[in-house]
């Protein structure tokens, strides 16, 4: 917790050093705030003195207010917010981690986002600009009611004067503050409500100038004030033998260390600072406690300062710019009423020359009268030129030039000058880039000191994160580009080699701010863009390694999805942006990658030539020896087919000649039957011719 609140029973000392310590502050800047308090005024438009103002007032003499200041503190103030200063972090030691920078700066944007921090930083830096000097506090509260985990806020101070600062502090952010009082009211009704135990008959009634609004000591309402203070108590620093430093009272025993092997191989004596906060009235303390940091936490950012006999004056731009101011309003008020006194230009005619329009005439300088009618003859009848109007005497030369010149003066004062003014002509863009510069670099200072101011503000962060943040617990880190995402630190986790370890651990490690200042992201992203197309046009090639940026930078529907695609299909583009491994490393991995993978390729390639080649050789050879074989097949057929043709052949005259044996063997015995029929036909014949 950053306030370990406890109720105060008895009220002590630190009533009345509080007490003393507001007197000191107003004591030693009661004429900055006097004057401080009159810059607003003069800022908001209240420019006539008192006496001078009531004085036209009683006489009915007009007293004009042309406030040409407020158009030159919204130029520096919107200049600001078109370039504002972004917090990154970077590890100090080797216990850092890149990847952990990175998540802790995510951290700082979210912590700035849900803050609404800018709001913060333009209340003060308006007010900076305005009188020399505005705050804003970083803070913390739980997340809901019903949760433990903590978040740390940036809010801001919507009333400066009620800040009272260390008048000791000297250095430009207030890092080196060692106490500070903010005192804000409430009703007594609220205040019942907070701390009903508490008396609420008066309020804390010290006040310093800017602070004495008539609010602050009604009957209705109370005034409470914060007061942080700084504590240093004297304590003895030990370095153990592991390397490891703390003070004795946090270190374990002489019996737990020498368990286990570890020696005090140091010590020395320090002085121990922290940071006491409590909430009281003029009667009692309500509450205290202390505070998770190191650093007050009430952020003040300066405008220009300067020592003056050993007295330290703080102011802004109005302070220098009143007089010429004055002098406008003035002259401004004079020539109004040179002109408004001035006699209303007459017309000239004969007499006689109105007869019958009276009425148009006299009412010619009051009305707008589309027409004018006269006579064309006097009273006696003669004729008469038409009537004449006579010019009235012009404003005073000596007013309208004292204007002029005190424009010059005014823009002179503040360092912000028309542009219609600076030197015409054709000139480049850097030229007019450079010229605008020049004019933008006479109030820097004041975007400088917010720089720093900020940068003591992510110190601020950068201390409380371990102590806030410190349970493993899933938080939302914003980039650079404005996306968020969703990370688990302090996560109990392994390495890569299987080794037990605090995953993304915020709590170890020195870390600094390092302030980006300049065009925001979007910005740089369409400067980006243009710079990518030139440099398209002279190498087209470079759409092929780094077309996927391109198109990502661009801002038009479809130009993520197409960066998409082109990034699938780019090595390059598979950067890890979580991984441990350096983008610069795995860069040249997927580089590398890249190569053997077009070598492979290339080695492939040849197999399959070579491949290709082989198998059109075995698919000739294997034709021709196909083409063979068909040859010796059909060869082969055919003499077999010869063979059982002649084969054939001879079986069918073989069987012919034995069918032709056998008809003639048949026929023999034919005729041999045939014969022997007849020898027993030519016996019997015989016989009978015998008988």
């Amino acid at each position: 917790m950053a306030y370990d609140r406890v109720a105060d029973e008895q009220s002590d000392g630190r009533i009345e050093e509080a007490k003393q310590f507001l007197r000191l502050c107003n004591d030693s800047d009661s004429n900055n705030r006097a004057e401080a308090l009159d810059d607003v005024r003069f800022a908001a438009g209240d420019q006539w003195p008192v006496d001078v103002q009531n004085s036209r007032v009683l006489e009915a003499r007009p007293c004009l207010t042309i406030n040409k200041l407020d158009a030159y503190i919204r130029q520096i103030c919107n200049q600001q917010r078109q370039q504002r200063p972004r917090i990154k972090v970077h590890g100090m030691n080797n216990e850092s981690d890149a990847k952990v920078a990175e998540i802790i700066t995510g951290i700082t944007r979210h912590i700035e986002n849900q803050s609404d921090a800018d709001q913060a930083y333009d209340h003060a830096f308006e007010y900076c600009v305005k009188m020399g000097w505005g705050y804003w506090r970083v803070t913390t509260d739980y997340v809901r009611d019903d949760s433990f985990d903590q978040e740390i806020y940036i809010k801001r101070i919507e009333n400066p004067f009620t800040v009272y600062f260390d008048p000791n502090s000297v250095q430009p952010d207030g890092s080196d503050a060692e106490k500070c009082l903010v005192t804000t009211v409430v009703s007594k009704a609220v205040f019942k409500t907070m701390y009903p135990d508490a008396e609420s008959e008066q309020g804390f009634s010290s006040r310093g100038t800017g602070d004495t609004e008539s609010e602050w000591v009604t009957k209705e309402d109370i005034r409470i004030a914060e007061y942080f203070y700084t504590e240093r108590t004297k304590e003895m620093l030990l370095q153990l033998s592991d390397g490891t430093t703390g003070f004795s009272d946090e270190i374990p025993k002489k019996e737990v260390l020498e368990a286990a092997g570890i020696t005090v191989v140091d010590k020395r004596e320090t002085w121990r600072k922290k940071i006491k906060w409590c909430k009281l009235t003029a009667m009692q303390i309500l509450e205290e406690g202390e505070w998770a940091g190191k650093y007050i936490p009430i952020v003040p950012v300066y405008g220009q300062e300067v020592r003056v006999d050993d007295k330290h004056k703080k102011f802004g731009l109005v302070r220098m710019a009143k007089d010429p101011q004055r002098m406008y309003n003035y002259w401004s008020t004079a020539l109004t009423e040179s002109v408004a006194l001035a006699p209303k230009a007459k017309w000239l005619l004969a007499e006689g020359q109105d007869e019958g329009h009276e009425n148009e005439w006299a009412m010619a300088n009051i009305k707008a009268m589309p027409v004018l009618r006269y006579k064309q003859t006097d009273i006696e009848g003669r004729m008469a030129p038409a009537p004449t109007r006579l010019q009235p005497e012009p404003p005073p030369a000596g007013i309208v030039t004292a204007l002029q010149g005190l424009n010059g003066d005014l823009q002179a004062v503040v360092g912000i000058f028309d542009p219609s003014q600076l030197p015409q002509g054709n000139m480049s863009g850097k030229a007019l880039q450079g010229q605008q510069m020049q004019v933008d670099m006479t109030n820097f200072h004041y975007y400088d000191n917010l720089t720093r101011s900020i940068r003591h503000t992510g110190r601020i962060i950068l201390d409380l994160i371990p102590k806030i943040y410190d349970r493993e617990r899933v938080m939302r880190i914003i980039g650079d580009d404005g996306k968020p995402e969703m990370v688990t630190i302090n996560q109990q986790g392994q390495d890569e080699n299987g080794v037990s370890k605090v995953l993304n651990d915020v709590t170890v490690g020195e870390y600094d701010v390092v302030m980006e200042t300049g065009p925001g992201y979007n910005s740089k992203r369409q400067e980006a863009v243009d710079s990518m197309v030139q440099m398209l046009s002279v190498d087209p090639n470079l759409m092929q390694q780094a077309g996927d940026l391109i198109f990502r930078n661009m801002d038009f529907p479809g130009a993520e999805v197409i960066a998409d695609r082109l990034a699938a299909v780019n090595p390059m583009a598979q950067i890890d942006d979580k991984s441990p491994i350096p983008p610069q490393v795995q860069m040249q991995l997927a580089n590398a990658k890249q190569q053997i993978q077009q070598l492979q390729q290339q080695i492939q390639a040849e197999e399959m030539d070579k491949k290709y080649r082989a198998t059109v050789q075995q698919q000739v050879q294997q034709a021709e020896t196909e083409r063979e074989m068909m040859r010796l097949k059909v060869k082969r057929e055919d003499v077999m087919t010869r063979t059982d043709t002649q084969a054939h052949d001879t079986v069918i005259k073989t069987q012919t000649q034995l069918e032709i044996e056998h008809l003639k063997a048949q026929l023999a015995l034919v005729l041999a039957q045939m014969n022997k029929t007849a020898e027993k036909e030519a016996e019997a014949e015989a016989v009978e011719r015998a008988i």
